[in-house]
């Protein structure tokens, strides 16, 4: 019979009889009256899992409520302590949660873990980050005494590998001849990697203003300062105290290190190494991220007003009885003033509360390790975007990490719908992630060929598996890896190397976070391609609907659609921009890759230096690997001495060749990675020849439009200047005699006898009068200056404004501003329409006369075929005259066009004309998408 959870179960999946889910099922599902009954029903396993992890949230919460300075995590621990006391109100429980019997065991607080004193490793920022040990015993896996859990999940505490006891830190102890040792620390911390090589050679720490960081006269000491010397460790960081926090980096690098301080070693065994390679991020944890590196800033570079700031909040805080003091930056909790709160409104909060709690107690320790180490001496290397990585002097990067290729891919687009549950879209869109890429950094040292060290970081809070981390399929490899396959310190360290490098290149990996990089630059371009072959499809129909309106005369009436799709350069301009985004993002991707082959030669260089002699020797030069049997039991005089001696020998030999072919491969591999990203590149920067290829065509078509309306003006003023001059002959003709005729009809005393004034009189008034308002008119129509303007410009002002105001004043209160806002906004929308129905409706009747058209012509085709009799048309086939029936091939690429000429070769204008008649038979039928691009969006 199957088993069905109950309703108040976290999952929906059977899990009461789990032992995996027990843990799950007891504190999320049960009651607390079942709690003591369920757990005396499990077996001593489960109890142990149960109890273990209730101890562990009860250590974490007992430290966020109890942490010197306020984290994310404890103010998001107040505001779920809050809005659960708010729930507990309006549903009527009791204020304070229900203890479990003592019997649970698991109900019960721990004690926060007390702080180890050693090393000066006090912060909690040490004490609660594991560093991950691996060992390797004859070239098998082997798990580490004194550690917990087996091999490759097996970690220690950053305190303990950071402390002076040998009984506590495994590096400090001898390593065994037969035996590989890996460990890795989790953030590229240069203060880390200081302490822990330190103690490596059980040696102090140099000091940070000695003269081993600031050089001098005297040279390396101790083993520690060789392999940190200047050279091989801080003057190879690409940063100084100016420079952004993101632009810190170590330049690529590998090289060996020579421990003999006296004479330099030809082929010197140890080895460090830096490299870049790419990994992901989700964009809300770079944003999270961000944040915390600029509140760390802050709190590095306080002044005193700050001080004196955050001092007089603590203090308030502390009069009013609060235990912790939370920053300006820390989201603050509402009051606790519940009142009537309704059930489903307490239980939204409530829940809401629990996952930003869940969220921040993720990120808790990285948050931690920021604001302790990012602006230590030596400083913490933070994770880089992209574009930080490149772009290393940019202040603020948001926008462009913003995008990037993969952040478009992984982000639900914005689109019209009727409702969640009815569009499948958002349903889709909900499981998406945004995501960035980011930049990290490798740092590898092999020490006396026994001990691999590495460091770099991993994704922003994922304290949880996370399946494509580096680690995590580091240590999967590594656990699944064949026998001899890891049996010297540079086996592993090429493991490492190419865990690193084949991050999304490995097609082995399915994993549903992680982003396709291929996939998506793919899709990209291929997406970019398909839009640049319809706008050049769209151009041409465009090009051919304005040459016919011109033919037509059409171009004087106020119909100008083509001609305004042609001009329009928005459309390809906004491709041609996400092109060359795909470009800048591959070239960066490539110059990474080509930092990683430099360094990976510069690796391989240095193994095959030291393990070819081994390969070639026929006696070891050293000590030899041992055979994976016991060969300590045999007497030195025992018959199969030389013959064991012999085996160890052979098997050194092939481990050693094994070794320099899996050095070879690796190079292989990156090379092969190169090359696809250097095809992607090159499908992209054909799609950008296209694109500017097709705006010089917009140019060109531009360049044409304007000589036809330069002509359309020529004639124009050809028309206008007849027209002037036949009013100029008519006003020639009719002046004089319009003067005299004025001049007998005066009323003038030597004309008439019954005039008042005399002809003199009169002239002395109509010439000066006349004189006077042409003179003014000339004034106000030729003057430069500034008075015979002004006064109009000053009138039209004044009746300009009051106008205004007094229009404003009605429309804004009669409410007419919002009707004619939305009467334009849909004026708008219809004039698009309209554009794209009439460009499609062009389209569609231009099509259909030209297939009139042919059709006419293959009728008088046949007509004449009938006239000439049956063996007209068998020499046509074959002639030679270009007036046969063969196939051209056309200009546009699509392909042979039967039965028409090449336009290339003197042929009929009309079979391009078909042609384009049929591409816009195709943009026609293409989706809305495309319809958009022709109406000019």
């Amino acid at each position: 019979m199957p088993h069905h959870a109950p309703s108040t179960c976290l999952s929906n999946k059977p899990h009461d009889n789990r032992v995996s889910d027990a843990a799950v099922h007891f504190n999320g599902c049960l009651p607390a009256a079942r709690l003591g009954r369920f757990y005396d029903s499990l077996n001593p396993e489960s109890q142990q899992r149960i109890a273990r992890i209730n101890e562990k949230v009860a250590s974490l919460r007992v430290r966020l409520e109890t942490t010197e300075r306020d984290s994310t995590a404890g103010a998001r621990l107040r505001e779920c302590k809050h809005a659960m006391a708010q729930w507990r109100a309006a549903t009527g429980r009791s204020s304070q949660p229900h203890a479990a019997a003592s019997k649970s065991g698991p109900a019960s607080r721990s004690q926060t873990p007390a702080t180890p004193a050693f090393g000066g490793a006090t912060h909690p920022a040490d004490i609660h980050t594991k560093a991950s040990v691996m060992y390797f015993k004859n070239g098998q896996p082997c798990d580490v005494p004194d550690l917990a859990k087996s091999f490759p999940h097996q970690k220690i505490p950053m305190a303990d590998l950071l402390c002076e006891d040998e009984t506590r830190n495994p590096i400090m102890k001898p390593a065994e001849d037969n035996v590989v040792r890996y460990f890795h620390l989790p953030a590229n911390n240069m203060a880390w990697v200081e302490e822990v090589i330190a103690r490596y050679y059980r040696e102090k720490r140099p000091e940070p203003g000695g003269l081993f960081h600031n050089g001098g006269s005297r040279g390396p000491e101790s083993k520690t300062e060789m392999v940190l010397q200047p050279g091989y460790w801080r003057g190879q960081q690409n940063f100084d105290a100016n420079s952004e926090v993101h632009a810190r980096h170590m330049r690529p690098f590998c090289s060996g290190i020579s421990l003999d301080s006296v004479s330099s070693e030809p082929n010197p065994r140890n080895m460090v190494l830096f490299m870049p390679y790419l990994h992901w991020e989700t964009d809300r944890g770079r944003v999270r991220s961000a944040e915390i590196t600029k509140e760390a800033g802050k709190h590095n570079l306080s002044s005193i007003a700050d001080v004196i700031k955050e001092a007089k909040h603590q203090l308030s805080h502390t009069q009013t009885g609060d235990t912790i003091a939370a920053p300006e930056w820390a989201p603050q909790p509402s009051p606790p003033a519940f009142g009537n709160v309704d059930k489903k409104v307490a239980l939204g909060q409530a829940l809401r509360a629990a996952a930003a709690l869940l969220e921040a107690m993720d990120s808790h320790m990285e948050e931690q390790l920021t604001m302790q180490y990012l602006h230590a001496e030596p400083p913490m290397h933070p994770r880089r975007t992209l574009d930080q990585a490149y772009y290393g002097a940019l202040r603020s990067t948001g926008t462009r990490d913003r995008d990037q290729v993969v952040y478009r891919g992984t982000t639900p687009q914005p689109h019209d719908c009727i409702g969640m549950d009815a569009c499948p879209q958002c349903n889709e869109d909900i499981r998406k992630t945004p995501r960035i890429l980011m930049v990290d950094q490798l740092w590898l040292w092999v020490l006396d060929e026994k001990t691999v060290i590495t460091s770099f970081p991993r994704r922003w809070s994922r304290n949880r598996p996370d399946p494509s981390a580096i680690h995590k399929s580091l240590r999967i490899r590594l656990r699944n890896a064949r026998h001899g396959e890891i049996s010297s310190a540079y086996d592993l360290a090429l493991v490492i190397v190419d865990e690193t490098s084949r991050v999304f290149f490995d097609r082995t990996k399915i994993s549903t976070k992680q982003p396709n990089l291929v996939e998506l630059f793919n899709a990209a371009i291929r997406d970019l391609t398909y839009k640049q072959t319809a706008a050049f499809d769209q151009f041409l129909i465009y090009t051919h609907l304005a040459s016919r309106d011109y033919k037509r005369q059409r171009h004087v009436s106020t119909d100008n659609s083509s001609q305004n799709h042609l001009l329009n350069i928005n459309p390809e301009g906004e491709l041609l921009k996400e092109v060359k985004d795909i470009m800048d993002e591959l070239y960066i991707m490539m110059r990474i890759k080509e930092q990683q082959q430099s360094v990976m030669e510069s690796f391989v260089k240095h193994i095959r230096r030291v393990i070819t002699p081994l390969a070639r020797s026929h006696r070891p030069a050293v000590a030899p690997i041992p055979a994976p049997w016991d060969v300590a039991a045999l007497e030195l005089n025992s018959p199969y001495t030389d013959d064991v001696a012999h085996f160890r020998e052979e098997d050194q030999r092939q481990s050693a060749k094994r070794t320099l072919t899996k050095a070879d491969m690796l190079l292989q591999d990156v090379d092969e990675r190169i090359e696809e990203l250097r095809a992607l590149l090159q499908n992209a920067r054909n799609t950008s020849v296209a694109l500017k290829d097709l705006l010089t065509l917009k140019q060109q078509q531009a360049g044409v439009i304007e000589a036809r309306e330069a002509v359309k003006q020529a004639q124009l003023t050809l028309k206008q200047g007849q027209s002037i001059m036949i009013f100029t002959i008519v006003t020639i003709i009719f002046l004089p005699l319009s003067f005299c005729a004025s001049l007998f009809g005066m009323n003038a005393a030597e004309l008439s006898t019954d005039a008042l004034l005399p002809l003199a009189t009169e002239l002395r008034l109509m010439f000066p009068i006349s004189a006077g308002i042409i003179l003014a008119s000339f004034l106000f129509a030729f003057s430069s200056g500034v008075f015979a303007n002004s006064g109009v410009v000053l009138v039209r002002s004044a009746v300009s404004f009051v106008w205004n105001t007094a229009v404003t004043w009605v429309v804004v209160k009669t409410g007419l501003y919002v009707v004619g806002r939305e009467m334009l906004i849909k004026a708008n929308r219809l004039r698009e329409r309209e554009g794209t129905v009439t460009g499609a409706m062009k389209a569609e009747v231009l099509r259909r006369e030209k297939n009139m058209e042919r059709m006419r012509a293959a009728g008088h085709v046949k007509a004449l075929a009938r006239q000439r009799g049956p063996g007209a048309g068998r020499g046509g086939r074959g002639s030679s005259d270009g007036e046969g029936a063969g196939m051209v091939m056309s200009p546009f690429g699509e392909g042979a066009i039967p039965g028409s000429p090449s336009p290339f070769l003197g042929g009929s204008r009309e079979s391009v004309v078909d042609h384009d008649v049929e591409l816009g038979e195709r943009v026609s039928r293409k989706p809305s998408s495309q319809v958009h691009l022709v109406s000019g969006r």
